[in-house]
């Protein structure tokens, strides 16, 4: 079985978009059909992200992949962007 593919996420910017839609960890964890205890991992960077987890947290959250990706392209809008973008 071959590796599940990863994101090298930041957790500081799951959190705070996370935070600035208003969910808790415990709604979107729900949308996103995930454990309350992965999504705080992933926030808390403890444990890997899969890529396919953070393409649906990011589609809850109206927000690019790139946003929370640590690994992407220099070219991606930077997520203190999309931090501001978010919040107004």
């Amino acid at each position: 079985m071959p590796p599940t593919p990863t994101v090298r996420q930041n957790g500081y910017a799951l959190r705070a978009f996370r935070q600035i839609r208003g969910l808790s960890v415990a709604e979107l964890a729900a949308r996103a059909r995930v454990s309350r205890p992965a999504l705080a991992n992933w926030e808390l960077e403890h444990k890997a992200l899969p890529t396919v987890k953070a393409e649906r947290l990011c589609a809850i959250l109206s927000i690019p992949l790139a946003a929370i990706d640590r690994g992407a392209p220099e070219d991606a809008t930077s997520y203190d962007e999309d931090l501001q973008q978010a919040a107004s």
